[in-house]
């Protein structure tokens, strides 16, 4: 288990975080179909778009190594 399956990383997901992301889905510019259509935010008075940044792990390890024998592609 690398522990994206522990009980309380699934809670948090499933409980907390997809439900923010989708209510935050319709501040995001949406992307469609094989061309990737752009589709505009309908975005409320109050709210703002929001731009989501993703990142994944290799973001955070990329200057781990500082003795020139990684390169990171």
């Amino acid at each position: 288990m690398d522990g994206h399956e522990c009980p309380d990383v699934v809670e948090y997901r499933d409980n907390i975080f997809l439900p923010a992301m989708a209510k935050f889905k319709a501040c995001m510019v949406q992307y469609e179909s094989l061309d990737l259509k752009q589709s505009e935010p309908r975005l409320q008075h109050s709210h703002g778009e929001i731009i989501v940044l993703y990142h994944n792990e290799s973001c955070f390890h990329a200057n781990d190594f500082h003795g020139g024998h990684v390169v990171w592609l």
